[in-house]
C-alpha cells in the first residue's frame, strides 16, 4: 500500500533547471540502482530545460514495466560541483516575502489538507541546501516528513539525497537504520535480504507466508533483517502490532519470529479484537513476562522511535508494504509477488 502523502507530492508537476549537461549514461545507471526494480523495466533519463534548484541539473527519470503496479516518473537532480544527487519531487514554493517555513507549510497543507508546521535548518548542507522537517500530529504523536529547500528558497525537494560517487545501495542502507530491525541468519553471508512490512497489511501476510519458509531453511546463507513499516493512516492496529513486536524482541528475543508468524497467520481474527487483549493473552499463554512487555508496548519513547523509523523509510522513498531490499536492490511485491520471490530465491541459491 502506497503512502498518500508521497503519492500526492509526486503528482505535482516538478519545476526543473536549465544547466550544462551531465553524463546521462552514468545517471541512468545510478537511477536504475536507486529505484525499486520492476519486471521487464525500461528506464529513460532526459534533461529538462526549466528553472530548478540553484546548483543542480535536473533530469526526468521515467521507469516503465510490464507490471502496472510498478514503475514511476520522478526527478533526478545532479550537482556537477559536489556530485550530490536528489531523487524525488521538486515543488515550487509561493514566491513572496513570507518566511520560508511558512511557505513550506502552506504548500504541504495544500497537498494533505490538514494542519502542518515546518522548520528549516539554519545551517546549510553541501550545495547550500537546507534540511526541512514537515510535522503532522497523529494519534500516536508527532510525525515528520523531511525534505530540502535550495539556496534560493524557491523550491522544496522531497526525496532521497545521495552522491553519484557512492553506490545507491550504501546510501539506502545507511539511511534506513537497519540496526533498529530484528536480525536472523548469518550476518557474514553474501546474501542480504531486508524486509519492511506492516503486520496488518494483507499483501505482507501473503509475502511472509511465501518467503519466510525459504529464509528459515537457509539461515546460514542469508543475513535477514525485518523492519516495521506500519502504515498507520490506513491500518488501525498496525502501530500496536509493531509496538508489541518491538517489546517481544527486547524481552524475549527468541519469541520474535514466532510472534510474527502468529500475527500473519491469524491476521483476520486479530482484526476483530482489541490488540491490547491480543498481545496480553499471547504473552500469558506462553509464560512471557507480560509486565516487562507491557512497559515497552506502552512506552511513549518507543512509540516515538517507531514513528521515526517509518519517517526514515519514507525519506528514502519506501512508502509501500511489503518492500524487500535484496542485496541492496529495492523491490516491491506487486499483486502476485513472483518477480520478488524469484529474486529472493536467486539470492538464496534456490533452484
Amino acid at each position: 500500500m502506497r503512502n498518500h502523502f508521497i503519492a500526492a507530492f509526486a503528482a505535482l508537476v516538478p519545476t526543473l533547471a536549465l544547466a550544462a549537461p551531465a553524463d546521462v549514461g552514468t545517471l541512468k545507471s545510478y537511477a536504475a540502482q536507486s529505484l525499486s526494480k520492476c519486471p521487464d523495466q525500461k528506464l529513460t533519463v532526459e534533461r529538462v530545460d526549466k528553472e530548478s534548484p540553484i546548483g543542480f541539473i535536473a533530469y526526468l527519470v521515467t521507469q516503465t514495466s510490464s507490471d502496472s503496479t510498478c514503475g514511476r516518473q520522478t526527478t533526478l537532480l545532479y550537482s556537477p560541483l559536489t556530485q550530490q544527487t536528489l531523487l524525488g519531487t521538486v515543488i515550487d514554493l509561493p514566491s513572496d516575502a513570507r518566511n520560508v517555513e511558512v511557505r513550506v507549510a502552506e504548500r504541504a497543507m495544500e497537498v494533505l489538507k490538514q494542519p502542518l508546521t515546518a522548520s528549516v535548518s539554519k545551517f546549510p548542507l553541501p550545495d547550500r541546501l537546507k534540511a526541512v522537517s514537515i510535522y503532522k500530529q497523529t494519534e500516536y504523536g508527532k510525525f515528520a516528513f523531511h525534505g530540502f529547500v535550495d539556496a534560493s528558497e524557491r523550491f522544496l525537494i522531497v526525496g532521497t539525497r545521495g552522491n553519484l560517487l557512492m553506490p545507491p545501495s550504501k546510501t539506502l542502507i545507511d539511511s534506513l537504520g537497519i540496526q533498529n530491525g530484528v536480525r536472523r541468519g548469518n550476518p557474514k553471508a553474501k546474501a542480504q535480504i531486508i524486509e519492511l512490512s506492516d503486520f496488518e497489511c494483507p499483501t505482507c501476510r501473503r509475502a511472509h507466508l511465501e518467503i519466510e519458509p525459504l529464509i528459515e531453511k537457509r539461515l546460514a546463507k542469508v543475513d535477514y533483517i525485518r523492519l516495521d513499516l506500519p502504515l498507520f493512516e490506513h491500518h488501525e492496529w498496525a502501530i500496536p502490532a509493531a509496538m508489541a513486536a518491538r517489546a517481544i524482541a527486547k524481552v524475549a528475543p527468541k519469541e520474535y519470529w514466532k510472534f510474527a508468524n502468529y500475527v500473519y497467520t491469524n491476521q483476520e481474527e486479530i482484526g476483530k479484537r482489541k490488540f491490547d487483549d491480543v498481545i496480553r493473552e499471547y504473552c500469558q499463554d506462553r509464560d512471557l513476562n507480560w509486565p516487562a512487555v507491557e512497559k515497552i508496548y506502552r512506552s511513549p519513547a518507543e512509540r516515538a522511535a517507531l514513528l521515526e523509523q517509518v519517517s526514515h523509510a519514507f525519506d528514502i522513498g519506501i512508502n509501500s508494504t511489503p518492500t524487500y531490499i535484496v542485496n541492496g536492490q529495492v523491490m516491491g511485491f506487486g499483486p502476485k509477488g513472483s518477480f520478488t520471490i524469484k529474486a529472493v530465491k536467486d539470492a538464496l541459491g534456490v533452484k
